[in-house]
């Protein structure tokens, strides 16, 4: 069974996933908004100490302002704007010290634009109020005012602002950089997180559809097939390592019970319709199954054998004793598979004969669980054995009587045809100067129907005797019995029989090949029209377990309508005045060929002209 990732562990690792990424999308986000609200203070910041500077700025202005009118109209009301611009200049000035806080070099230059602003007051704005107060002295402060050194001083605290406000303009700027840095940041943190969000959601959502939406309504569809007893269908998600999968599996489970139950029916049913008696003895020798048969052949007690199930066995069989349970059924259960017979008295009937066999059934650790019985009512069969076997008797005491008057007729026969074969040739011998034309036919006649009748005589009994004898099988070369049958036939002057390269060497009979050759070539050269140059050929192709030897010749050949004929009994194509033959060759061919379990058949020759003879002959292995 495959290890097991459970739902709740892979949805808590999605949720955590979930979590992992808030979290960093979060911290991202609290970094980009703490940048952004520091940038954001000091943005303010310097903001504030540009105002104050613009303020440092406006109070010097209106201490001058305020200053040249005093000195044109000599009235007090017109110091106003020189008052309030010193009492605006302290409380700016503190302000922006207070802003600049530790930053050092922005604190010195505002101490420098202060002691120049002081400067102007102690030595320009101060010395020109006291002596306007005098009309003695006004001609004094004026030329205070108007001698330039005012003018220079404000240059002075102007510029050294200047320093103040570039360099706060710069950090300004870089801060609004920094700012637009931190949104952007945020603003990107916001949809990374949003995205990789929505992906795993979306990542979620597939992978709870493929593997546990889908898997589901799957298994639903296959429990209700299931439910109809459609065992055809296939479970899915079997290797699925999650709880779907141990519910598929559950329902593979559930199908092979349902199969093993149909299985089982079906087994039954078809046990209980066989004419034998099918059981199984489980290692306690207890009653793990009993067809019909056996309610039938014992008196049981039951009124079904599926009732005894379980039962013990000696318990069951009380009355009739179980077959064999003694010795055979003990030897099964010792690893051995019996097979026996044995007279059984069927329940209100005769004995009868019975066959058993007890075959053990084994764990696949080589454990016995039990003995499968089978016992068939052979009684039939041994009648009729008996009946085959005197009937076997009878045919072969038939045989050799057939057989011997076979022999006896064809050498009781032969006696007075040779003696008319004598007698003609004494006749030829005493009449030769007298023999002339159709005389000479005549006798030459004779002579064929002597011979022919002699043939007539040796060829059923060759054919009665023809591959019945048990046939010594060896190791045949085809190619050099073709070779010694050539010379054998004793074929005419330019007449030639070629055998093929191809012929095989074979382990089969000797006898009944070498006969089946020789009757195919002796036909060949007998019927040929053109013995002078005429060729016949012996070739072999192998086939599984057999060869396909072919002899062909280039002789007239045998229309196709007449090629079933010929391998019949004593029947020929031409006229007896033409050939002298039995017409026996091919039918004791046939028989042999027969006889071996292959078979025969004409075709046209390849060679151009003739007639080709295939033959399928059985061979064996070496060592068989």
């Amino acid at each position: 069974m495959p290890n097991t990732h459970g739902l709740n562990r892979s949805l808590g690792a999605a949720v955590g996933a979930i979590a992992i990424v808030s979290l960093l999308s979060g911290g991202a986000l609290f970094v980009a908004l703490s940048q952004l609200q520091t940038v954001t203070d000091a943005r303010a910041r310097s903001n504030q100490i540009i105002r104050g500077l613009d303020d440092f700025r406006i109070a010097m202005l209106n201490q001058e302002a305020g200053l040249r009118g005093y000195l044109l109209t000599g009235k007090e009301t017109s110091l106003e704007p020189y008052r309030a611009g010193r009492a605006a200049l302290d409380e700016t000035i503190a302000g922006i010290r207070q802003l600049l806080g530790g930053n050092s070099t922005q604190s010195a230059r505002l101490a420098d634009a202060e002691t120049v602003a002081r400067a102007w007051q102690q030595n320009v704005g101060e010395p020109a109020v006291h002596e306007m107060a005098d009309p003695a002295t006004r001609a004094e402060g004026i030329r205070i005012e108007s001698s330039g050194e005012g003018k220079r001083r404000f240059e002075e605290f102007r510029a050294k602002l200047r320093m103040i406000q570039d360099e706060e303009e710069r950090v300004l700027a870089f801060h609004n950089d920094m700012l637009s840095r931190a949104q952007r940041n945020a603003s990107i943190a916001l949809w990374v997180s949003a995205i990789v969000t929505l992906l795993i959601c979306a990542a979620i959502g597939v992978a709870i559809n493929r593997f546990i939406a889908q898997p589901l309504i799957q298994l639903a569809g296959v429990m209700r097939r299931l439910a109809q007893r459609d065992l055809s269908v296939e479970v899915p998600s079997t290797r699925l390592r999650s709880e779907v999968g141990e519910m598929a599996r559950a329902v593979e489970i559930f199908k092979n019970g349902l199969i093993e139950l149909d299985r089982t029916s079906v087994l039954r049913a078809t046990a209980d319709t066989l004419p034998a008696m099918v059981g199984y003895v489980d290692a306690n020798r207890r009653i793990g199954f009993l067809n019909g048969e056996f309610g039938r052949w014992f008196n049981l007690q039951a009124e079904d054998v599926s009732q005894l199930y379980g039962r013990p066995l000696a318990q069951v069989f009380a009355a009739d004793a179980f077959p064999g349970v003694a010795e055979e059924l003990e030897a099964a259960f010792s690893g051995d598979e019996m097979h026996f017979e044995h007279q059984l008295t069927r329940h209100g009937s005769p004995r009868r004969d019975v066959e058993a066999v007890y075959r053990p059934h084994r764990a696949p650790d080589g454990r016995i669980l039990g003995v499968v019985t089978l016992l068939t009512d052979i009684t039939e069969r041994k009648r009729m054995e008996r009946r085959l076997e005197q009937q076997a008797r009878d045919l072969l005491r038939s045989n050799e009587e057939l057989e011997q008057f076979a022999y006896v007729a064809s050498h009781d026969l032969k006696a007075p045809l040779r003696g008319i074969e004598n007698l003609t040739s004494w006749i030829e011998e005493d009449l030769e100067q007298f023999l002339a034309g159709d005389t000479r036919t005549n006798m030459d006649l004779l002579k064929g129907r002597v011979r022919r009748l002699e043939s007539l005589l040796e060829d059923p009994l060759a054919y009665s005797r023809s591959g019945r004898d048990e046939a010594t099988v060896d190791l045949v070369d085809a190619k050099k019995l073709v070779e010694e049958l050539a010379i054998l036939v004793s074929s005419p002057q330019g007449f030639s029989v070629v055998a093929s390269p191809s012929l095989p060497t074979v382990m089969t009979a000797r006898a009944p090949l070498t006969q089946a050759l020789q009757n195919l070539i002796g036909n060949a050269i007998m019927h040929h029209d053109h013995p002078a140059d005429g060729h016949v050929w012996v070739d072999a192709q192998p086939l599984p377990d057999a060869v396909e030897f072919t002899v062909m010749d280039d002789g007239p050949g045998i229309p196709e309508r007449f090629r079933d004929r010929v391998f019949g009994m004593f029947q020929t194509l031409k006229p007896r005045d033409e050939v002298e033959g039995s017409g026996m060759g091919l039918a004791i061919v046939k028989k042999l060929i027969d006889r071996q379990g292959g078979r025969i058949w004409l075709t046209d020759s390849p060679k151009g002209r003739g007639l080709a003879v295939h033959f399928v002959w059985p061979t064996e292995k070496k060592g068989t």
